[in-house]
């Protein structure tokens, strides 16, 4: 079986090229050039393929990354918004783009990634669960992917602890050290408020509560929901970020217990099992928080409203909601606002 595995140049793609090729696998080292200073990861990922002897693709992404996710990424944070690219990346570039090249160019029959994730069947279809390892579990991150094209993916790291996989990557490739990869890949080193201001200037506005104006802030675009430090204002007590307003360029103060809401909107929901078939279904609003139990998903012309069945704190615009039964990942969608 010829499989395309997607090979960045960390010690987690590298294993799963290496476990895949054990198992008998035609192996195809697949890597994607998204932004400007890849040079080192490539060179990794060169060195990887060579010691496993396989072939090796370095694909080209730049143009369609730049335009279709750091551009969505900085739009959303102009308008107030917390995004996760990743998610997006997912779906539209890895297996999206990159997905779609390998099947039309190379004829495979699988795709594997470095995921910690695992596939299982669940009333006849086939849907995405967590990592056995759940404190390295990024099923979170594959809430938004079409689920047509989950028969076609493969994640040999999903039955494996990570410090497995380190111990593997020492031994095979004489990884001399580990080191996470960065959260949001194009940021080059770069703090997030370092590579916003090089798309969005400061624009300052006021920062409300109760009404009232007690202070400026340097542009929404530097925070986000739930935020509680970094305003340096002298209020007295804790006040939390509750509303970011894009339109009049303010940020509006509450208090703690202003943060929860019953319920969110979505603007998509991409579902990998249909609606009609979820039972008891939890979600997740956040990557590595706790999911929160359902109470009613009601349909609204293009939008969701998902109500809960306990008020839940902190549920920002532009992240993502992804939909759990147990360890089952359902699908997930882009949240709109709180209810």
């Amino acid at each position: 079986m010829k499989v395309a595995v997607a090979i960045s140049g960390g010690i987690d793609s590298a294993v799963s090229a290496y476990i895949l090729q054990q198992k008998g696998y035609q192996i195809i080292g697949i890597t994607l050039e998204l932004f400007e200073s890849q040079k080192e990861q490539i060179n990794r990922a060169k060195e990887i393929a060579k010691k496993l002897e396989i072939q090796h693709i370095i694909l080209d992404l730049k143009e369609v990354f730049n335009k279709i996710i750091i551009s969505n990424f900085v739009n959303s944070y102009f308008e107030g918004k917390t995004p996760n690219p990743c998610c997006l990346c997912n779906k539209e570039i890895k297996f999206g783009k990159a997905l779609e090249f390998m099947i039309k160019n190379f004829n495979i029959e699988k795709f594997a990634t470095g995921h910690y994730v695992r596939i299982e069947k669940y009333k006849d279809y086939p849907l995405l669960k967590r990592a056995k390892d759940k404190a390295k579990d990024q099923s979170y991150f594959l809430a938004l992917i079409n689920n047509k094209i989950i028969p076609y993916l493969i994640f040999p790291l999903g039955e494996l602890y990570k410090d497995e996989v380190i111990e593997l990557g020492k031994k095979i490739f004489d990884f001399s050290k580990h080191e996470e990869s960065q959260d949001i890949c194009f940021l080059k080193n770069k703090s997030l408020k370092e590579f916003l201001s090089l798309y969005l200037p400061k624009k300052e506005g006021p920062v409300i509560y109760k009404d009232k104006v007690v202070g400026t802030h340097p542009g929404i675009h530097l925070f986000t929901i739930g935020q509680r430090k970094g305003l340096n204002l002298p209020l007295g007590k804790p006040l939390y970020i509750i509303k970011l307003d894009p339109k009049e360029n303010k940020i509006i103060l509450g208090e703690e217990k202003e943060l929860f809401s019953n319920g969110l909107i979505l603007e998509i929901l991409n579902s990998h099992l249909p609606l009609n078939l979820w039972e008891s279904p939890s979600a997740q609003i956040r990557y590595k928080t706790i999911p929160h139990k359902i109470k009613n998903i009601i349909k609204k012309e293009k939008e969701y409203e998902v109500f809960f069945e306990t008020p839940v704190k902190s549920i920002t615009p532009g992240q993502i909601c992804a939909f759990y039964e147990k360890d089952l990942l359902l699908g997930g969608g882009i949240i709109k606002s709180p209810i």
